[in-house]
């Protein structure tokens, strides 16, 4: 398997946060578009051509891990609200303390928050009897997220760059076709009306992430726990609420898919054998048997720094 690293220029509001699950189910689809169903079930079915995608990260971050807690200094009492807030971690950082993990010598630059900039959008319901909108109820409001338009943010990134993460057998060429249909065609919720679009800039294969002989691993992606795999697992669990989409809700049928609880990337754990980590998820739809999740991880490693060492 091959790890890439995606960097996308986001160039319209989106309607749905950028999660590896729900840009899973649109790789399905464009799949399914361009080769057809046959080609899309052998793609599922080979655990080496299925891709595992992470979140979309501001460009030139990775999440932060989460590690065992330690008593902190006085001095480090004093930043541990700042810090709790601040998800991400620098890529320079992560690669130059990766080895000897340990969150109290980072810089507090290093680190920072999700930079997203929400705006409320209002919405009217229409009257089903043809008079215009319900004058009761009838106004309600959806959150976007309008970063492509920001100019600037913490630590001097661009916010409308973002990376992603794919780990696949296919080739460089067909992460970029696949990823960059998806952008035109527009990613999430309101995709039609101009929501979710992007150009991506570059797809490069990522060797430095792995080329560490860490003790623990560190997810970039939403999964599952494998205890036979995975020990000692630090998470943070959220739950995901997945839907067909629109080429399978016009057609009938109920939209709404089983929701799953997955750990939030930033998850750690201690392998206890060779990878996959996770699992592909199956039975998330009651009329639909063939629709799955990739729940596996992508996995990179570091080691943390000891108590003692502390």
């Amino acid at each position: 398997m091959t790890l890439f690293r995606v960097t996308l220029r986001l160039t319209a509001p989106l309607g749905t946060p950028l999660v590896g699950p729900t840009l899973f189910g649109q790789v399905c689809w464009a799949i399914l578009d361009s080769d057809g169903e046959s080609a899309l079930s052998d793609w599922l079915d080979d655990p080496d051509r299925a891709w595992t995608v992470s979140d979309g990260f501001p460009a030139g971050y990775l999440p932060r891990p989460l590690v065992t807690p330690r008593v902190l200094s006085p001095d480090d009492l004093e930043t541990i609200k700042q810090r709790k807030k601040r998800i991400y971690v620098s890529r320079a950082a992560w690669l130059e303390h990766r080895g000897n993990w340990d969150e109290a010598r980072l810089p507090i630059d290093a680190l920072i928050a999700e930079p997203s900039l929400p705006r409320r959008m209002a919405h009217n319901h229409v009257h089903r009897s043809g008079r215009g909108t319900l004058e009761e109820g009838g106004l309600f409001f959806l959150e976007e997220d309008w970063r492509f338009s920001a100019s600037g943010g913490d630590a001097g990134i661009d916010p409308g760059l973002i990376d992603v993460y794919v780990s696949t057998a296919d080739d460089r060429d067909r992460v970029k076709r696949t990823l960059s249909a998806i952008g035109q065609q527009g990613y999430g919720r309101d995709a039609s009306t101009g929501r979710g679009r992007w150009d991506v800039l570059s797809v490069e294969e990522d060797r430095e992430l792995a080329d560490c002989d860490g003790s623990r691993m560190v997810s970039l992606s939403r999964g599952v726990i494998d205890p036979d795999k995975m020990g000692a697992p630090l998470w943070r669990l959220e739950a995901h609420y997945g839907r067909t989409g629109p080429q399978l809700s016009l057609a009938g049928g109920s939209p709404f898919k089983r929701p799953v609880l997955l750990t939030r990337p930033g998850m750690t754990f201690s392998p206890k054998a060779a990878g996959p980590y996770g699992r592909m998820l199956g039975g998330l739809h009651q009329d639909h048997p063939e629709i799955r999740l990739n729940a596996q991880h992508i996995a990179i490693p570091f080691s943390e720094t000891s108590e003692d060492a502390a």
